[in-house]
């Protein structure tokens, strides 16, 4: 008589997943899916990608998308996984939150969002952010990381695309940088141009009434006001 294996239970297989995406392993990865856990499941912290992304583990990334990841599929506060690069470890690198930056931390960042973004899935979903709700584009902008922003535009988000509060990521790139903000501030107007250049409207005020020129006069970085005034 030959006996056969049970296969592993659901729960032990998507444990030993979530072990080999921490672990940056792809190879790890494509045993326990092989064993039977699901890429495209939904826990408490999201997907399988999500969990990837926010924990800047590239080779993750692109292992799960590979294997059938969905880009789609829900990360935190409302985001999928295009946004969950700009959340926990990932989002500290990639919008120079960090009080000490590492190049090499930043760099493995921009490879996380960029295999993800290059699937053209949820660009422009909200994801919520205290009193308010952003788009990775608009989060982007925010900081003043035109690497992140030419990443997103080129994979085809929407430069107009608004919040709540009516607010687009031409809006964020005129203002004051946050306080947070620790990236490089002047690539600001390189961001204003290429939001111009892939359509931006800057003729579009926000909800308290004020167009992205008139934003930018009050903020007073010439180079920025040139920018939307064509010059």
């Amino acid at each position: 008589m030959s006996l056969t294996l049970a296969a592993p239970a659901t729960a032990q297989t998507d444990a030993a997943l979530r072990v080999a995406i921490l672990q940056d392993d792809p190879g790890a990865i494509a045993g326990a899916i092989r064993a039977g856990a699901d890429p495209r499941a939904v826990g408490e912290n999201g997907s399988p990608l999500a969990i990837a992304a926010m924990s800047g583990k590239a080779r993750a990334v692109r292992a799960l998308l590979d294997l059938g990841a969905d880009p789609a599929a829900p990360g935190p506060n409302g985001g999928n996984a295009v946004s969950a690069a700009f959340f926990a470890m990932n989002g500290v690198a990639l919008l120079g939150r960090d009080e000490a930056p590492e190049p090499a931390r930043r760099a493995a960042a921009l490879d996380v969002l960029r295999a993800i973004a290059a699937r053209g899935v949820g660009l422009d979903v909200l994801m919520r952010l205290g009193p308010t709700s952003m788009t990775p584009l608009m989060q982007a902008a925010e900081a003043g990381a035109v690497d992140v922003v030419q990443i997103l535009l080129q994979a085809g988000a929407n430069p107009n695309a608004v919040n709540g509060g009516r607010y687009s990521a031409l809006d964020y790139a005129v203002d004051r940088a946050p306080s947070w903000a620790a990236l490089p501030q002047d690539g600001r107007a390189e961001i204003v141009r290429a939001l111009l250049a892939k359509g931006a409207r800057r003729d579009r005020a926000g909800a308290d009434g004020v167009t992205p020129l008139a934003r930018a006069r009050r903020t007073g970085n010439a180079e920025v006001i040139a920018a939307l005034e064509g010059g």
